[in-house]
């Protein structure tokens, strides 16, 4: 898991056991900014190509406020 903050307070976590980006906004909302969560039972092949990261690692912005993600498995068959 990884932690990162953005211009505007937000904070950015790379939610890597549910290959997800998670927001938290300076309010404390919580929502999925990129990624699709594997459902219980699913396996990770399940899911289209292309749409989703395996294992993300790490997240990171820039003073434009982009998001950048480490994603450490996904390819083309993930």
């Amino acid at each position: 898991m990884s932690v990162a903050t953005g211009r505007a307070g937000n904070v950015y976590v790379a939610d890597t056991f549910n290959d997800t980006i998670r927001k938290i906004t300076p309010a404390g909302v919580v929502t999925t900014l990129a990624g699709t969560a594997v459902r219980p039972g699913q396996h990770r092949r399940d899911r289209c190509a292309g749409r989703a990261f395996n294992f993300p690692q790490g997240v990171a912005t820039d003073s434009a406020g982009n998001v950048y993600v480490a994603d450490t498995t996904t390819s083309p068959y993930a």
